[in-house]
């Protein structure tokens, strides 16, 4: 069994499918309607971090929002 602390492979997900999807799912019901601050204060809220498990931020929003595709409802 591997070991649960070893970071995964370079270039690999850090967490698993589900957080990413959990995390788009919130990111795409607020973006309409949120800044990327607020975004970033509600995921804290809730007690998500990022996937390297750092706090959220406006610029750590956007970096996950282009990096995941995620398009506003705008587009």
């Amino acid at each position: 069994m591997p070991n649960q602390a070893t970071p995964p492979a370079f270039g690999k997900p850090l967490r698993s499918p589900d957080f990413y999807i959990h995390v788009d799912d919130i990111v795409r019901a607020l973006r309409p309607m949120s800044t990327l601050r607020r975004i970033a204060e509600h995921l804290n809220g809730l007690g998500i971090t990022t996937a390297s498990g750092l706090t959220w931020n406006r610029e750590r929003v956007s970096q996950y929002i282009r990096h995941r595709g995620i398009k506003s409802s705008t587009q």
